[in-house]
């Protein structure tokens, strides 16, 4: 696949996590939403690897991908802290978003560390 579809793919993935942290915020379908969420955090993860297959940095993956790759984690695990009522569904809304804008700016600028 050319590196425009895995972008397109990644893409694709991100706006079905931010989906699933929309139905948060309701009362009815959050559990569906919440699958939209796993199926995007796939299909992000494997388009991701897949562009840094193409861009041939692979072997030796500089400091913006490890980054990247935590807040990835972290976008999976704030729903588990919604769930479980640790934190409220907005504050974790608004902390995905903010993880998202930092996971847009390293991957469109990708600073050298």
């Amino acid at each position: 696949m050319s590196l425009q579809t895995y972008h397109f793919l990644h893409l694709i993935g991100l706006i079905c996590v931010f989906i699933g942290f929309g139905g948060l915020l309701s009362s009815e379908g959050a559990r569906k939403a919440m699958k939209w969420h796993g199926i995007g955090l796939v299909i992000s993860l494997v388009s991701g690897f897949g562009m840094l297959a193409k861009m041939g940095i692979m072997g030796s993956m500089p400091v913006w991908v490890w980054i990247k790759i935590a807040l990835w984690l972290v976008l999976g695990f704030l729903p588990v802290l919604a769930k479980r009522r640790v934190l409220s569904a907005p504050l974790v809304v608004l902390i995905a978003v903010i993880v998202g804008a930092v996971l847009a700016y390293l991957g469109y600028f990708k600073p050298v560390f």
